[in-house]
């Protein structure tokens, strides 16, 4: 049985996936159509700030249905081969680097807010 392993199979890896899978099927298209709503909601809000309509006083309505419209739409993505596998511990270095950044300037604000400068 010594034949059987794989000195180059990392079990955490996954698959880098490019642009959303075409022709789209009904579940992408139910994305779509989700998005456009939420961009209805969205010009009707700001046709109603305008004085072309009535008020609309719920902005944040728009925002559910256009985030999971693209999580819809991302749901069948194309499967990319990796360009360079031996830069892969470089891009994961770098993810932990920006991560790390985004949580301290996050931190920072949190911080910078409860104190109230």
């Amino acid at each position: 049985m010594a034949g059987y392993r794989q000195s180059d199979f990392d079990p955490m890896a996954s698959p880098r996936y490019g642009r959303p899978l075409r022709p789209y099927n009904w579940v992408q298209w139910t994305g779509i159509g989700l998005i456009v709503v939420g961009l209805a909601i969205d010009a009707l809000y700001f046709a109603g700030r305008l004085g072309w309509l009535s008020k609309s006083n719920a902005p944040l309505l728009a925002l559910p249905p256009i985030l999971i419209g693209g999580v819809l739409v991302n749901s069948r993505r194309e499967q990319i081969a990796d360009p360079a596998p031996e830069l892969a511990p470089a891009r994961k270095r770098w993810l932990i680097i920006v991560t790390i950044l985004c949580v301290a300037i996050l931190g920072a604000a949190v911080v910078l807010d409860y104190l109230g400068v």
